[in-house]
C-alpha cells in the first residue's frame, strides 16, 4: 500500500503514471525485437492469428486470474493497521505486459497488406 501523505503524494502517483506505460512499452519492443530482426521467426510471426489469438487469450485469463485470486495484505500505516484483500498484483502485471507485447509488436496478416493485393 502507498501511503498517502498529501500533493507530494498526489504529484508521484501521477508522475508514475506517466513514467510506467512508455517503460512498459519500450521493454515490449526490446523483447520483441528477435520477432522482427530474425527473418524465420519474423515469417511465422507476421500475421499468425492463432498465435495472436493464443497469446490474446492467455492475456485475458492472466488479467481475470489476478482480480479473481486475491492477495492479503496485512501492515500498519501511519498507526493504524490494515488487513485488506487485493487482486494479485503478480498476475495483473504479467497480463498488461503480454498485452503490451501482443499490441506494439503485431501485425496485419500478410494477405491483408497492400503489397500482397497489388501482386
Amino acid at each position: 500500500m502507498v501511503g498517502y501523505d498529501g500533493l507530494l503524494s498526489f504529484i508521484g502517483l501521477a508522475l508514475s503514471g506517466l513514467i510506467i506505460p512508455p517503460l512498459a512499452i519500450v521493454a515490449a519492443v526490446v523483447v520483441g525485437l528477435p520477432l522482427r530482426l530474425i527473418p524465420a521467426v519474423n515469417r511465422w510471426w507476421s500475421g499468425n492469428l492463432r498465435v495472436y489469438a493464443s497469446l490474446a487469450t492467455i492475456t485475458v485469463g492472466l488479467m481475470a486470474a489476478g482480480f479473481v485470486i486475491t492477495v492479503r495484505q496485512v501492515g500498519d500505516l501511519d498507526g493504524i493497521a490494515y488487513d485488506t484483500v487485493t487482486p494479485d498484483p503478480n498476475l495483473l502485471c504479467a497480463g498488461w505486459l503480454l498485452a503490451a507485447l501482443l499490441l506494439v509488436n503485431a501485425s496485419l496478416p500478410l494477405r491483408w497488406s497492400k503489397k500482397s493485393r497489388a501482386a
